[in-house]
């Protein structure tokens, strides 16, 4: 940084480039633009040059041979040619050793300085089957051995829609020249690693959301874009990977534009929440989606001449997304202005890059700078809206707070046991808070009615489903005997308030005194007795439909006759349908089985047992997927 450099622009004129009253030891740094000696369709080597006098013309530098004012060479630009430009020198600077970076330049070259080869890039031909394409900016050194120095510069393009020197060609001190080419360097790598953070940081956030597609397309956006940004200018994927053939770097180029586009428009409608017009979105992706596959298929001289019809849809596009975007901002938010900033001025350098590649204006590429204040604009918006969800969140968890305290309101905080019944439950949501519910009624020493429902889905929804089913039970209590009136009414109750979520429930009315229980069931899993005089657990098959989801529901009471020391199991599906690692379920037959290996055991105790196997079978608790609900009753 310490050392003073500028670009100075003498300009040569036919041919000749005096540089005798210039201090060519200074850092600055000569644009050799102007007009060269130009030969079309012939390429002559140094040594020709004094045997024979050629017929000269001129031609300016850097443009196409095919976009010159006064005479264009060839169309389409495929052809050969060779140029010369005499540079003058002050006799003192003999024996300094200069520095020329060459840019890539369409499609293959060879220069000489005095009459030596200082550089190349493939091999130059005049026709396509004897010349190979290449592209790669080089920098190259030769030394002052006179008053004037001779480049001869052969150029071969059979494959592009411009043909020769599109970009300034510069000379100088190694110092100044190499700075200026580390620093565009650092420019392609600063924008490639900006791009690379954006995209790991949208990745990670569709990881956690997937439901917010914005973040996928605008995480692809990026990556498609470094790949352009390496693939262009100073073309640092050919000099990380140089041993591709050339036509699929360009291929790659092209197919950047391609998926770029679509990704962003996807980007874009998913942002804006399928604003853009469904028909254009559609004609974007297979506008773009038949030149992707055209880039692929077809001969590189002909996807070249395609990039105007590219070029036209990029621009339209491009424009009708602005459009959009800027309609559909909240202009509410402190960051909009900018945001709306940055969207204009990356379709400004988009369409400015278009113009200068078209050759139809005389400037430097400036998409690297748009993306970069896009990005920056668009990561301010996702900071905004990152702080939103933050301060949702604190505000859910607040809420789930009040929800857990009201579920465990509608919860018995007390389990009722008696002489002849001993009741234990436990109940463990998937989420803080879930939809499975139990309930008692304690009529008297003898006799209990116990609900267990389960309803559909988890978390809040289901949660607040059943504290109605609570409020629709605690009104059936003069109807506890009469297990299938309480079925019934509860459905009258709970039907058309559910939101369409169905609901299972079963109630046990248990009469120690007639030693009886009587079932009635709603779609719920059929109640299990372990039966003392036989060991075995049985299944007791109760039909009902589910509750809330029919006007009228027709049920039906199964009694069953019950001995001392009869334990009765009512639970939920969420115990024998947990899967372990290979995706296998618990089942009911293992939940049978522990039943009748641990019978001896007491109810907690039982209860304990059940559980631990479970999180054993799922591997731990984080991969249990639905609420888990168990009643025992003990007949003592």
């Amino acid at each position: 940084c310490k050392q003073k450099s500028s670009v100075y622009n003498p300009m040569a004129m036919q041919g000749v480039l005096d540089l005798r009253d210039f201090d060519e030891s200074s850092n600055v740094i000569i644009s050799l633009d102007g007009q060269w000696e130009f030969y079309w369709d012939q390429l002559i080597d140094p040594s020709d040059f004094k045997k024979n006098t050629k017929p000269i013309t001129y031609i300016r530098v850097p443009k196409a041979w095919n976009k010159q004012e006064d005479v264009s060479y060839s169309f389409p630009a495929f052809g050969c040619a060779t140029y010369r430009l005499i540079i003058l020198h002050n006799v003192k600077f003999a024996g300094q050793i200069k520095t020329i970076k060459m840019p890539y330049v369409h499609t293959a070259y060879v220069l000489w300085a005095n009459g030596k080869v200082i550089s190349e890039n493939g091999k130059v031909g005049t026709s396509k089957e004897s010349m190979v394409p290449f592209q790669l900016p080089t920098i190259t050194q030769f030394t002052i051995d006179s008053s004037s120095t001779e480049l001869v510069l052969q150029i071969s393009n059979f494959q592009q829609r411009n043909g020769g020197i599109l970009r300034n060609i510069y000379y100088g001190n190694f110092n100044p020249i190499n700075k200026h080419h580390e620093i565009e360097i650092f420019i392609t790598l600063f924008v490639v690693a900006a791009l690379f953070i954006v995209l790991i940081y949208h990745l990670g956030l569709f990881v956690i959301n997937r439901t917010y597609h914005p973040n996928l397309y605008f995480a692809l956006f990026c990556a498609i874009i470094s790949i352009r940004v390496l693939l262009t200018d100073e073309k640092l994927f050919v000099k990380l990977i140089p041993f591709l053939p050339w036509e699929m770097y360009l291929r790659l180029e092209y197919l950047t534009i391609m998926f770029g586009m679509v990704t962003f428009a996807h980007f874009v409608n998913e942002l804006f929440q399928k604003k853009l017009n469904t028909m254009i979105l559609k004609s974007i992706d297979i506008y773009f989606g038949f030149f992707a596959i055209f880039v692929i298929v077809v001969p590189v001289m002909y996807v070249s001449y395609s990039l105007i019809y590219i070029n036209i849809a990029l621009i339209l596009s491009g424009l009708y997304m602005l459009i959009v975007m800027v309609r559909e901002t909240n202009y509410n938010s402190p960051n909009s202005l900018l945001y709306i900033f940055g969207v204009t001025f990356l379709f400004f350098t988009l369409i400015h890059d278009i113009l200068f590649a078209q050759q139809l204006i005389n400037s430097v590429y400036l998409l690297e700078i748009g993306l970069l204040i896009f990005v920056f604009t668009q990561s301010l918006v996702a900071l905004e809206e990152s702080i939103k969800i933050q301060n949702r969140l604190v505000t859910i968890n607040s809420e789930l707070e009040i929800a857990r305290k009201i579920q465990k309101t509608i919860l018995p905080e007390v389990i009722p046991s008696t002489q002849k019944i001993r009741i234990e439950a436990c109940y463990i949501p998937m989420d803080e808070i879930g939809g499975d519910f139990y309930h008692f009624y304690e009529l008297d020493d003898n006799k209990v009615g116990a609900l267990i429902a389960d309803v559909t889905g988890h978390g809040i929804p289901a949660s607040l489903i059943a504290s109605t089913v609570n409020i629709a039970f605690s009104l059936q209590r003069n109807h506890a005997s009469n297990p299938a009136e309480v079925m019934a009414n509860m459905n009258s109750i709970l039907y058309g308030k559910t939101g369409g979520q169905p609901i299972t429930a079963l109630y046990a009315y248990i009469d120690s005194s007639d030693m009886v229980v009587k079932f009635s069931r709603a779609g719920h899993p059929l109640p299990l007795i372990w039966q003392s005089d036989t060991k075995k657990v049985k299944e007791i098959n109760v039909p009902g439909k589910i509750l809330g989801v029919f006007n009228v529901i027709k049920t039906d009471v199964v009694e069953c006759k019950i001995n001392i020391h009869d334990r009765i199991i009512l639970y939920t599906d969420g115990i024998v349908e947990i899967r372990n690692m290979k995706n296998e379920i618990f089942g009911l037959d293992r939940f049978i089985s522990y039943i009748e290996k641990f019978y001896y055991l007491s109810p907690d105790e039982f209860i304990d047992i059940i559980i631990d196997a479970l999180i054993q079978w799922a591997g731990n608790k984080n991969r249990i997927t639905d609420d888990i609900t168990l009643v025992i009753v003990d007949i003592k």
